[in-house]
């Protein structure tokens, strides 16, 4: 996975995530939007084959990276769960 920062601010980011797909990026919306701190968590993927991955995360002041980090180990958590159960 490579991840890009297209654009950034205070507040936001635009984030291009190279070789992920629904399945990734709609878990990670899945988690970010559960996040009081944020208000939009949206992704889009203009082409299956040759579209990269693009996903926006605009927060109420908190740092949009913080955000995203604090989903990412939101799903290991979870996926660690489910493989204790295995």
């Amino acid at each position: 996975m490579e991840v890009k920062i297209v654009d950034i601010g205070d507040d936001y980011v635009r984030l291009v995530i190279k070789g992920e797909g629904h399945t990734y990026l709609n878990l990670l919306q899945h988690y970010l939007v559960e996040d009081d701190d944020v208000i939009v968590a949206r992704y889009n993927i203009p082409h299956p084959l040759i579209g990269e991955p693009e996903i926006y995360i605009k927060t109420s002041g908190v740092n949009p990276l913080e955000a995203v980090k604090k989903a990412n180990e939101k799903i290991i958590a979870a996926c660690n769960t489910l493989l204790e159960q295995i």
